[in-house]
């Protein structure tokens, strides 16, 4: 896994939550870019910068009006911005990321008097022309997007500001954030930089984020992931897998379900049309992890919702080993929750459905059987610390 990519993926995804598209961390980060090119900083500082701006606006994960926080910026009322900001510098430290980058992320609301930060002065720029320049009718009136940030450039850098008046005189600049040019903008920008491999810790806070983000699409997930987790490992300790990648995995499992829209886990019942959308966190999941890095373990995501029968989905194939493991614990987790159609069936009601299970060839009976070994209630109760300092950071 490379960094930058990784993070241009979380990037991506947290711009589009639900699958509305804001494209906003990644516009600023081409902005971003091209503004502290044109002031002349070096390799290592545009790098530290385009990973801050990739990263931005993490902190509005939890935050369900983004548009009020876009009406903030435009009329100047950062201080009720601060919170998300220094919540995304905690994210960056989560993420065993450079101390450069906590600061900047913290101070990408500060106006410049206040602002210490190199790259926390071009981040609040770059944050106030994103804003402006989705609020054009027209995508190319450039002077007069320029023409209101002067009227407010007291409060930036002004060799940044001077910066941002020439790079304005680029159409190709204005051309990079269109949204059909976005995503190959940003790419463009990464493969001129150094990247490097993730380190254990970068990996793992970023399996817990994920976690817990996917966690947090409806009250009745709280701890979902978790749950799956705690099945899949027992049962791969029993059955002799890969325990790790099935720690991992499940943590991992339902991301997918981020890119839909979170109403539709609430509704009680669903058309054939809402179930066919709810089916593709299987797919969307499994491309978000491919692209961030974790191939393993997109695999067993891909087919997480797939039996013997060969009529889960999204692929209709026998899962085996792992994908199995991680299929079987996903059904008992989900059955351990309430949910809006049904309440959480009691421990002994489960264990006889999943004799059930056995008869019917649903799932393999040495699954079923390690399963039913199983004390749920442990399940429950056995806490993750990191996935508990991963909740702590957004409450």
């Amino acid at each position: 896994m490379l960094v930058n990519r990784a993070l241009f993926e979380l990037c991506r995804l947290s711009d589009s939550l639900e699958g509305d598209d804001t494209f906003h961390q990644r516009r600023v980060c081409i902005i971003s870019y091209e503004l502290a090119r044109e002031i002349g900083l070096d390799r290592g500082a545009l790098s530290l910068l385009v990973r801050s701006a990739l990263l931005h606006d993490i902190g509005l994960l939890t935050d369900s009006d983004k548009t009020e926080t876009f009406r903030q910026i435009a009329y100047e009322e950062f201080s009720s911005l601060n919170r998300h900001a220094v919540l995304g510098g905690k994210v960056a430290r989560f993420l065993n990321l450079h101390l450069d980058i906590t600061n900047a992320i913290n101070l990408h609301h500060t106006p410049h008097e206040e602002n210490s930060s190199v790259l926390g002065n071009i981040l609040f720029l770059a944050d106030n022309v994103e804003i402006a320049y989705r609020s054009l009718t027209n995508p190319f009136a450039y002077d007069d997007l320029i023409g209101y940030l002067e009227q407010k450039k007291r409060i930036f850098d002004p060799s940044v500001f001077d910066a941002l008046k020439r790079v304005a005189k680029r159409e190709c600049f204005w051309f990079s954030l269109l949204e059909e040019h976005v995503d190959d903008s940003v790419r463009r920008i990464i493969d001129e930089l150094p990247d490097d491999r993730a380190d254990e810790k970068f990996e793992t806070a970023l399996i817990y984020l994920l976690s817990f983000m996917s966690d947090n699409v409806a009250p009745f997930y709280d701890r979902y992931t978790l749950f799956v987790k705690n099945i899949a490992v027992n049962m791969g300790y029993k059955l002799g897998l890969d325990s790790k990648l099935l720690h991992r995995a499940s943590l991992l499992s339902h991301v997918g379900n981020l890119k839909i829209p979170y109403t539709l886990f609430s509704l009680p019942s669903l058309d054939e049309e809402n179930y066919n959308i709810i089916k593709s966190h299987t797919f969307e999941g499994f491309g978000i992890l491919n692209r961030m890095g974790f191939d393993r373990e997109a695999e067993l995501v891909l087919l997480h919702h797939e039996n013997n029968l060969e009529e889960g989905y999204p692929c209709r194939v026998k899962p085996e080993g792992e994908s199995a493991v991680l299929a079987l614990a996903t059904v008992v987790a989900a059955i351990m929750q309430d949910r809006p159609y049904r309440d959480a069936k009691s421990d002994d009601s489960i264990k006889k459905g999943l004799e059930n299970f056995k008869e019917l060839g649903i799932f393999d009976g040495e699954l079923i059987d390690a399963v039913v070994d199983i004390d749920l209630n442990k399940v429950r109760e056995t806490e993750d610390e990191y996935y508990n300092a991963t909740k702590r950071l957004f409450t």
